[in-house]
């Protein structure tokens, strides 16, 4: 009796702690769709656990966040008990004694919040009688099972002839169309369902593409080996933004080596860094500038323009060394704004010459000529927060700009105010014009 009671007290409590974990995991759930939750949370990431898990969590000393393989459980009633506890012999700290409750479940949603693959990922095997055979039915399964790191694995089969499926709950970004791309997709037979319907497949022959919802959603993925040879058969799939510039994550295992690859970060921490690669969103011929205060501008040889300002750390160029300079680099910080949006001459009657640039105290000074005149671009920053455009002009003669649109950003000359519109701004005794930009609300750094 005492052995069927105490058992019964086990099961009870095993009940109540399950109950309570669902509770939590779905107000953690609820959590993750709210903005103001999820911004909170953000911050409170960047401020401590970014430095381990990267800015955009896709991992470094610590864990990537965003993929589908938790080694310390996936729930998020288990994310939030990770994160308040830690894991000492691992290097992580626990929080919480750092942050109340209110601030550990904003950390969680938003971590859920940047969820990207899948979830829950599920396989059935079935060997086929022959290359042209199509019919799957249930007497031909002959393995099934779930894939813990969450990736689409085609090195499964040991079988010639074989159709296999891997299902689950995906997460695609919420706030990017994206799509799912096979590299050298011909002559496979792949097929994408997106909740239980079939997706039309795009891009080409050899690059086929399918368009993903924006965030979750349930996925299936389905694949008939035909008379495709066995060496071919480990497919790359990964997901892509609508022009393939940026190959986001991966979906299958052989993918996530390619993916893992098109890292590597370039960060001007105790000095000015200077890059000439391809830059996603900037033009080519584009010379980037990074500051040791987290802000960097990107230079453009052929317009002589600032195409581009952003601010946190300088640049993934992974991507276009792995690709061959096929991919761009990435700016690993946000947006204050890029082409066509720029900092510009208004001159269309001429075009600039550049001529190359001198380091002052390690800083680039652009040099040019427009129309005749002589310029040098500078630029001085002492904080991610305001930057000095400084223009040298031979002659003294008034220069006319071209202010980009930017929000919550102030443009000045001296103590005046810019519009966005053409500016006609005349040099000081000492030939320099300098336009300041300064940020109207306090950015993190």
């Amino acid at each position: 009796m005492k052995k069927l009671t105490y058992a019964m007290t086990v099961l009870v409590v095993t009940m109540v702690f399950s109950v309570n974990g669902n509770e939590l995991d779905t107000t953690l759930r609820l959590k993750s769709q709210d903005v103001k939750v999820t911004q909170q949370g953000q911050k409170l990431f960047e401020q401590i656990c970014a430095s381990c898990h990267a800015k955009d969590l896709s991992g470094g000393t610590g864990f990537n966040l965003k993929d589908g393989e938790w080694v310390h459980g996936s729930a998020p009633s288990q994310i939030l008990s990770n994160v308040k506890t830690g894991f000492l012999n691992a290097g992580m700290p626990g929080f919480e004694q750092v942050f109340d409750a209110t601030q550990i479940e904003a950390i969680v949603a938003y971590v859920l919040s940047k969820r990207e693959g899948w979830d829950n990922l599920t396989y059935k095997l079935y060997q086929l009688n022959g290359a042209d055979d199509t019919d799957v039915t249930a007497d031909k399964l002959i393995k099934s099972g779930e894939l813990a790191k969450g990736l689409a694995d085609f090195a499964i089969p040991e079988v010639q002839h074989y159709f296999i499926e891997f299902e689950g709950d995906f997460y695609a970004p919420k706030d990017l169309d994206t799509q799912v791309w096979l590299q050298w997709g011909f002559p496979h037979e792949l097929k994408v369902y997106i909740n239980h319907k079939q997706v039309t497949k795009g891009g080409t022959a050899w690059f086929p593409t399918w368009r993903l919802e924006r965030g979750k959603q349930h996925l299936k993925v389905t694949y008939r080996s035909g008379d495709t040879k066995p060496n071919q058969r480990d497919l790359i799939l990964i997901g892509t933004n609508l022009d393939l510039t940026v190959k986001l994550f991966p979906l299958s295992s052989k993918a996530k080596n390619i993916v893992e690859e098109k890292k590597f970060e370039l960060k001007a921490s105790d000095h000015i860094l200077i890059q000439r690669k391809r830059i996603l969103d900037l033009p080519p011929s584009t010379i980037s500038v990074g500051f040791p205060t987290k802000v960097n501008y990107g230079f453009n040889t052929k317009t002589c323009a600032v195409v581009g300002l952003w601010q946190g750390d300088m640049l993934n160029v992974g991507p276009n060394i792995a690709g061959r300079g096929e991919d761009p680099s990435l700016p690993l910080g946000e947006w204050v704004f890029h082409a066509p949006e720029q900092l510009q001459h208004v001159n269309e009657e001429h075009k600039c010459h550049y001529k190359g640039y001198r380091l002052e105290n390690g800083n680039p000074v652009f040099s040019y000529t427009l129309g005749g005149q002589q310029y040098a671009l500078s630029v001085e920053t002492k904080s991610s927060n305001t930057l000095n455009f400084i223009y040298s002009i031979t002659g003294n003669q008034p220069i006319k700009l071209k202010i980009p649109e930017t929000s919550n950003w102030q443009w000045t000359h001296g103590l005046q105010p810019i519009e966005r519109q053409s500016a006609l701004l005349t040099p000081k005794q000492n030939g320099r014009v300098v336009v300041t930009a300064t940020a109207t609300a306090t950015v993190k750094e």
